[in-house]
């Protein structure tokens, strides 16, 4: 199963219905936890939406940036069954976010990434579309994830995401055959997502 990231701005037609009752209750959540930084949404302008991989891809990335975190350096290998480990004691409260809380600590189905700049994720109880029941939606910054993304790419060493290197065929032939190949595709997307984000004050989200 596929997993995708799209920006939402003012412009989308669903905005007033559906994302600006949740923009208020991210805006009040940032009130009480004393940011007082108003979350202005901006237009996007264009349709910015695009694969990031399988849900595994994803999953393996993460797994690399506790491996990094942990360890202070990138494993010498893709091998999910150990590398993994150091995920897994995050998730769990065995071990701290550590450097990389923005990507890590924050859901791929029920949350989204504002442009406002905070250090760690947040949950919130969201609106449900046309009201009804409250939904745990986790917030998170695009301008932390945007650094965390660069601390990163010390690591991972991808010369540019898909918008700097002009779209995704670009990418895959920079990193072709590379033996951590599919997490340097998802940093390609997100990096674009969240840099584009952060430029244009607009919600990401994954879909």
């Amino acid at each position: 199963m596929s997993l995708d990231g799209r920006l939402v701005g003012r412009d989308d037609y669903e905005f007033s219905e559906y994302y600006e009752p949740l923009v208020a209750s991210m805006q009040k959540a940032l009130a009480a936890s004393g940011t007082k930084t108003d979350i202005a949404v901006g237009e996007a302008g264009q349709d910015f939406k695009m694969e990031i991989g399988k849900g595994s891809d994803l999953q393996f990335f993460r797994s690399y940036a506790a491996y990094v975190s942990v360890h202070g350096k990138p494993p010498a290998e893709p091998d999910i069954s150990m590398i993994n480990h150091e995920l897994n004691e995050i998730i769990e409260g065995r071990s701290g976010f550590g450097a990389f809380p923005q990507l890590i600590n924050h859901s791929d189905s029920n949350g989204y990434y504002i442009a406002v700049d905070f250090e760690n994720p947040f949950t919130i109880d969201a609106p449900s579309f046309g009201g009804g029941e409250t939904w745990k939606c986790d917030i998170g910054s695009c301008h932390a994830l945007l650094r965390e993304l660069d601390e990163l790419n010390k690591h991972l060493k991808v010369p540019g995401d898909v918008g700097q290197l002009n779209g995704t065929a670009m990418v895959e032939q920079e990193i072709r055959g590379d033996v951590f190949e599919k997490e340097k595709m998802v940093w390609a997307v997100m990096h674009w997502l969240a840099r584009e984000a952060t430029e244009r004050n607009l919600l990401l989200e994954f879909c």
